[in-house]
């Protein structure tokens, strides 16, 4: 299962749509796109998930790689509205205490805006 991924920018930050798994075969694709929102400037990405069905433990790690990449920016990233089973995975990692959970895109600026 190949992943999608399309870009939405929003004040602050970029809405980065993902559809499909975050897994091993699919981590250059997701990385190459990240990295390029990265090098834009963008302060804040925020990864809407509610369309990943399933993420491995490669995908785990890029997703904690991906955090500290945009901390050392002085940027942040946070999750929106991941799916059950996948909120599951994430949080037996402990991604959650690196990247915060939302479930509204409201949530997850005003989230941006109070860290400011």
């Amino acid at each position: 299962m190949s992943m999608q991924l399309k870009e939405r920018p929003v004040p602050n930050g970029v809405i980065l749509e993902m559809t499909g798994d975050l897994t091993y075969a699919n981590r250059e694709h997701f990385k190459t796109a990240v990295e390029a929102i990265r090098q834009k400037g963008c302060r804040h990405l925020i990864l809407n998930m509610a369309g990943v069905r399933f993420v491995d433990s490669s995908g785990l790690g890029l997703l904690a790689l991906v955090s500290q990449n945009f901390k050392l920016n002085q940027g942040k990233v946070s999750m929106l509205k991941p799916q059950s089973y996948v909120r599951e995975i994430m949080s037996l990692a402990n991604i959650p205490k690196l990247i915060p959970v939302y479930d509204n895109e409201q949530d997850a600026l005003a989230g941006h805006q109070q860290a400011a």
